[in-house]
């Protein structure tokens, strides 16, 4: 029996009311265990079985007001939170035309082919969305964004343009700070033609990571004559960042295949540039889907490393060495792969497992995690 991951996560995760001022509430689950191979450490997993990491719980109320205007909340509490319950979505919605949406508020960026329902494990094959893909700290934001459905050929089409900002909190080497997303802006399109999905989303924001030690970092190498250049790399503040996403998904009879490429450029920053990508093949046997993921993760450091001056006196040997260490702080180079089986053991519910490998060329070390989830919609 062939399903349509992205129809039904839309119609059993997402309905809205269309009753004038009735609330409808739904919602989803994600009972995630995992557990990484000894010693080892991955995706937010160790070596003991974690019921938290991935687990989640979420409820949603929408209504309509009438007039085109509606309202919608979702709440989500997360495991790796301790459970803590936030807003992940409060916005109001005005229909200027039928097919034209205007939404105002705490809303999700539009940026990867599941966005609409990234924490929603019920709407696509993974426990959780591929890692490096869809690990960017901006996955919602507070603004404008308006969406637009028109036909393109054959193809029926949409097309979201959005602006607003961001805060959220990052972990930069030990310690958490608050990143800031300001003027953001950027526009994603959708075709989509029988079995065929095609995607693209551009991005462009001022990002910052105003932390008190990278300041006092900057300041030391800009009293450093001949490198103060330095100074403004290894500086988070402001950084022009931009952000582009292409991606493609083919559910033909049994068959289904995803990819997804994005590419994160930093303007003046100690990472260079971010390049994630990864394809899925998958098989469907009546209500059980085995697939498989392969993924890349390449985060490329500042070229400005290179002229740390090393070797010239003590006093710059050890700042150069704490810098190198900022500057390195998200360089990556690894590859993964992940063998799944999705059970649809019943109308609005689903069983999943999965291995992953993860293979890290800078340390040259490898790790193993497996995983299984109970995931549903109500």
């Amino acid at each position: 029996m062939k399903r349509s991951l992205l129809a039904l996560a839309l119609t059993a995760a997402l309905p809205l009311s269309s009753a004038q001022a009735e609330l409808s509430f739904n919602g989803f689950a994600n009972i995630v265990a995992g557990k990484a191979s000894s010693g080892d450490s991955q995706w937010g997993h160790d070596d003991d079985v974690n019921f938290k990491q991935d687990s989640l719980f979420a409820l949603q109320a929408s209504t309509d007001l009438g007039k085109g205007i509606g309202a919608t909340v979702q709440i989500i509490s997360r495991g790796e939170n301790d459970w803590d319950t936030e807003f992940e979505w409060a916005y109001l919605s005005y229909d200027l035309t039928d097919n034209t949406r205007i939404l105002a508020g705490r809303q999700r960026a539009p940026l990867y082919m599941y966005s609409g329902f990234l924490d929603v494990s019920y709407a696509y094959p993974w426990i959780t969305p591929p890692q490096g893909v869809y690990d960017l700290e901006l996955s919602r934001f507070d603004g404008l964004s308006v969406n637009h459905n028109f036909t393109l050929g054959e193809f029926d089409s949409s097309v979201q343009a959005f602006f607003g900002s961001e805060t959220n909190d990052v972990e930069v080497i030990d310690h958490m700070v608050e990143s800031e997303f300001e003027d953001i802006y950027g526009v994603s399109l959708t075709l989509q033609r029988d079995w065929l999905t095609l995607r693209s989303a551009y991005v462009q924001t001022d990002f910052s990571l105003p932390d008190e030690g990278a300041t006092e970092l900057g300041n030391a190498w800009r009293a450093t004559q001949g490198f103060e250049f330095i100074g403004d790399e290894v500086t988070m503040v402001e950084d022009e960042t931009k952000f582009a996403e292409f991606g493609i998904q083919i559910d033909y009879n049994n068959w289904l295949f995803i990819g997804e490429y994005t590419h994160v450029e930093y303007d003046s920053m100690p990472l260079k540039n971010e390049k994630s990508l990864y394809v899925t093949g998958g098989y469907r046997f009546d209500n059980l889907l085995v697939h498989l993921t392969y993924g890349q993760d390449e985060n490329e450091v500042n070229n400005t490393i290179n002229q740390l001056p090393f070797g010239i006196a003590p006093e710059l040997d050890g700042l150069s060495a704490v810098t190198e260490r900022v500057f390195r702080f998200r360089e990556q180079d690894s590859s993964y792969y992940t063998l799944g089986a999705r059970w649809d053991f019943h109308s609005s519910a689903a069983l999943k497992v999965e291995y992953s490998r993860l293979e890290n060329d800078l340390s040259n070390q490898d790790s193993n995690l497996i995983r299984t989830a109970l995931v549903t919609v109500f």
